[in-house]
């Protein structure tokens, strides 16, 4: 058999094309140093692979992400009840069917300790990312509008927000009836033509189905295509890391890989870089282990894994006599923000966002929630279809530090390597804010004047929000990362995607993931000059 070349060293090797691996591997390449990403899943072409104009689309949007072996993907859970762990893998990540949402953290957000009492403050700021978030609202063209409740000054978005929708307006006027503030979600979709790419034509499928014009901010149509521009960053699709290698120093020497026909392949590089999300960086780190790293690479804390953290993700449907057509536009309608922070009148601390959710709510998806065949059917469609509403919240989980991210002993993948296995059971804060959250919906959505109200219901794992697993902190006894997401154990080790976050806020993370890796990528980039790396 005739074996393959061993790739050539490179200055840094990337794992995951993301949203945080994208932004480094474009900044590392324009800073000129040579990069390769290794995504484990495929690249997408939006013109041709997305079916957006076709009629069955929501059938076949989301099969375009299947893997070819589900095995690839298989996970287990450590609860009674089933953990919904949602993800993308491709050039681009989740991005490639995310919102867009592009919320920034609170300043409380970075300082819960302090503020509340709970969880741990961040090793950083909200000033010290500051600039970073208007760096990649800048690199993203993000429509939005400033002076949002609770939101730090800031100046204006690079885009004019979006408009409201029919549906979104009828529930901006049951917020203003609560004396709360229905605010365009900022997003990371073209609301006029912005470099290079054209404007939204609001469709309002792209989170099924990916933008097949380019018009929302995917990392593969933003950073990827300037990374890869430079003609110093390599992207290789269909290659899955099994294990990061150190030499007798310590120090990650190489990637082990499976190549997309199967066959362990090794790139080494002078600095390794982990963005494969908050389940997959932490199982990587475990499943490389080594006589200087017996629990797994990075983890003389204990720490890798532990705290695993989502957002209280709670759904409620509702109908409405006036016809509002919901699917109109953006999937994100709008946010509501004034139960964010910590309010008296609550038995929890901490607390969460409303959002407009107008998704899933097109013909076939209305049409298999409701019961019945024939005629009944066929009344109950007229009465619904283009009257409901959908209102998610993205609630403030704590961190505990019982919620993990471990390898299943028995589960193996499509390469035969230990699945994760997921851990997150609610604490006593999480439930009594679900309550709250349960019961605020319902009046949401009595004050906007709904006819009809299903059962607010939390969904496990439906915020799709992961979140903490290798924590960044001061201490390397209570942290994995210092305040540069730069491994305390390996220097030359950095994880920029949401595993290093510290808590989780009431805000959708794409943003704080991409400005934390443009502040990291910066860091290293400073690094590599003085010769420190």
């Amino acid at each position: 058999m005739v074996r393959k070349r061993k790739p050539d060293p490179v200055d840094v090797c990337i794992v995951g094309a993301g949203a945080a691996g994208a932004v480094v591997a474009k900044k590392l390449g324009q800073a000129g140093l040579r990069v390769v990403v290794l995504e484990a899943g495929p690249r997408f072409n939006p013109a041709t692979d997305y079916p957006a104009r076709q009629p069955d689309f929501e059938v076949a949007g989301p099969a375009v992400y299947d893997p070819q072996d589900p095995r690839r993907d298989l996970y287990t859970w450590g609860t009674a009840h089933w953990f919904n762990f949602s993800r993308v893998k491709g050039v681009g990540g989740s991005t490639l069917v995310y919102t867009g949402i592009s919320r920034r953290f609170h300043v409380s957000d970075f300082r819960v300790r302090s503020t509340d009492g709970v969880a741990d403050d961040w090793p950083i700021t909200y000033e010290d990312l500051a600039p970073y978030y208007d760096e990649v609202e800048r690199e993203l063209g993000v429509a939005g509008l400033a002076g949002a409740p609770g939101e730090a000054p800031r100046g204006p978005y690079p885009l004019p927000p979006f408009g409201f929708n029919c549906a979104s307006q009828a529930i901006q006027q049951g917020a203003r009836r609560l004396g709360w503030q229905l605010w365009p979600s900022p997003l990371a979709i073209n609301s006029v033509p912005y470099d290079g790419r054209p404007a939204c034509i609001r469709c309002g499928a792209t989170t099924v189905t990916g933008c097949p014009i380019g018009a929302k901010g995917t990392a593969d149509v933003t950073y990827i295509r300037k990374a890869e521009a430079t003609g110093r960053v390599e992207v290789r699709p269909l290659c899955t890391a099994r294990e990061i290698t150190v030499d007798g120093q310590g120090r990650a020497r190489s990637v082990i890989y499976f190549d997309p026909d199967g066959e362990e392949q090794e790139q080494e590089a002078r600095l390794m870089v982990l963005a494969a999300n908050a389940v997959e960086t932490p199982r990587l780190l475990l499943l490389s282990k080594s006589s200087l790293f017996p629990q797994g690479l990075a983890n003389s804390s204990g720490l890798v894994g532990k705290y695993f953290t989502e957002h209280l993700a709670v759904f409620t449907e509702a109908v409405f006599e006036q016809r509002l057509d919901p699917w109109r536009g953006p999937h994100a309608g709008g946010m509501i923000e004034d139960l964010y922070e910590t309010r008296p009148e609550h038995d929890f601390v901490r607390g969460w966002t409303f959002e407009v959710n107008n998704g899933w709510l097109w013909p076939y998806s209305t049409a298999r929630k409701i019961p019945g065949w024939g005629q009944e059917h066929k009344d109950a469609m007229r009465r619904l279809f283009g009257h409901m509403v959908s209102i998610a919240t993205v609630g403030e989980q704590l961190p505990d530090v019982n919620n993990t991210v471990t390898l299943d002993p028995k589960v193996v993948d499509n390469h035969g390597l230990p699945v994760p296995r997921i851990t997150n059971r609610l604490g006593d804060n999480d439930r009594a804010m679900i309550r709250a959250i349960k019961a605020r919906t319902v009046e949401l959505l009595e004050a906007a004047g709904a006819v009809e109200i299903r059962e607010p219901t939390h969904k496990p794992g439906g915020s799709s929000h992961y979140l903490g697993t290798c924590r960044m902190g001061n201490d390397p006894r209570s942290s994995v990362l210092n305040r540069w997401c730069q491994s305390h154990d390996v220097p030359n080790l950095f994880v920029v995607d949401s595993s290093c976050f510290v808590t989780g806020g009431a805000a959708n993370p794409c943003l704080t993931i991409q400005a934390l890796a443009a502040r990291s990528a910066d860091y290293m980039i400073e690094q590599v000059g003085r010769g420190e790396l």
